[in-house]
């Protein structure tokens, strides 16, 4: 393919001489010809603001845009059913897609294949249950693996006042990480399926139903972040959450607990073993009690029966140890009665009795004392 003249840019409008010639933008368009782009291809790029960013985009989804009826034709699938999955995969209109359609691809199309395979085992329902929680997971990847380029790489190169070549380039390349991190992930999914079973052995209420299940859950917020969080920049917000995510799953790792969610300022963790909850939450309170007056942490905790959805924990327990959460002091941890006499490696000291929201009787709780 002949590289298309300055003249030819310019004609299309890709390229002014007066505002673009410092820029790397005659660079930019030379390489993107070169990676088998035209005209057409890099005016709808520019149009929508991606011109930088076109070839890696291809990079991410390579493959060609098939249309609803070409996806039904190759699954099986009935209409409705293919409607429900695309909306549990949480699939949009991307790039190339045909008119008034998400675009699926020939990858797509296996992974309805194979969700469709997943009824021998699973009602309807759960397929698609199980679907949304896989597309949720996948897409919060996606958006940290974003917004990470973006913060620490992308926003570099303009700062530094890089060319529109390099920053097109290093886009592409960010993107080619993607290929093949499906097999090498593969490894970590299957361990983690296997943690997961092993959790679930140990914590498992009925011999007869899958429902319910024993773990001590704890709650730790930082009070005084709304107030704080209003006075930072949007870099300085970042990287105040990017410290207190990494902090937060280090501290309750080695205690032996594992990090359910981050809820903005709060952290939310589970463990069977009531003594490592109670050890995670104090350590959690220690490390970040040293931060400064501005933000102080405190947190509850309870054990008990709780139900496991979607990799997520729900029931009154969990409810409780929330609300405890709210009613510590800075620097407290609450625990219910129950938790205190599980928790044989910590010690705790009384702390009457609390009035909490959703619950009508008053609840005894102690107080963790500090290791």
């Amino acid at each position: 393919m002949t590289t298309p003249s300055p003249e030819e840019f310019i004609a299309a409008g890709l390229y002014d001489p007066d505002t673009d010639a410092a820029t790397g933008r005659l660079e930019l368009l030379g390489w993107l010809a070169d990676q088998g782009f035209g005209i057409p291809e890099m005016q709808a790029g520019m149009a929508m603001d991606a011109l930088l960013n076109l070839a890696g985009d291809r990079a991410l989804v390579p493959e060609p845009r098939l249309t609803r009826a070409e996806a039904l034709h190759r699954t099986g699938l009935d209409g409705e059913t293919l409607d429900a999955y695309k909306t549990a995969l949480g699939l949009e209109p991307i790039q190339g897609a045909p008119d008034g359609e998400v675009g699926y691809t020939e990858g797509i199309i296996e992974l309805l294949g194979m969700m469709a395979e997943l009824r021998a085992f699973f009602s309807d329902s759960e397929v698609i249950a199980l679907s949304r929680v896989i597309a949720s997971s996948v897409a919060r990847i996606a958006e940290a693996a974003v917004s990470t380029f973006l913060t620490d790489v992308e926003s570099g190169y303009v700062s530094e006042g890089r060319s529109e070549l390099e920053l097109g380039m290093t886009s592409f390349e960010a993107a080619r990480l993607i290929d093949g991190m499906g097999h090498r992930l593969d490894p970590l999914l299957r361990r983690h399926v296997l943690q997961a079973v092993e959790r679930t052995r140990v914590t498992t209420v009925s011999e007869v139903e899958r429902f319910e299940y024993r773990y001590a859950v704890g709650f730790v917020d930082l009070v005084g972040f709304t107030s704080l969080s209003g006075n930072l920049s949007a870099r300085e917000l970042s990287e105040f959450i990017a410290d207190f995510d990494a902090r937060s799953h280090e501290i309750v790792a080695e205690a032996g607990a594992r990090v359910v969610k981050l809820i903005g300022d709060e952290v939310m963790f589970v463990a069977a073993d009531p003594s490592a909850v109670c050890q995670a939450g104090s350590a959690l309170i220690d490390e970040f009690a040293n931060d400064g007056d501005d933000v102080l942490p405190r947190g509850g905790m309870a054990v008990g029966n709780v139900v496991l959805r979607g990799g997520d924990y729900y029931g009154p327990v969990v409810n409780l140890a929330s609300r405890l959460a709210g009613e510590a002091l800075p620097g407290e941890l609450l625990v219910t009665d129950e938790l205190a006499h599980s928790a044989l490696a910590c010690e705790f000291e009384p702390a009457g009795c609390r009035v909490v929201k959703g619950f009508a009787d008053p609840i005894e709780v102690h107080s963790l004392m500090p290791r």
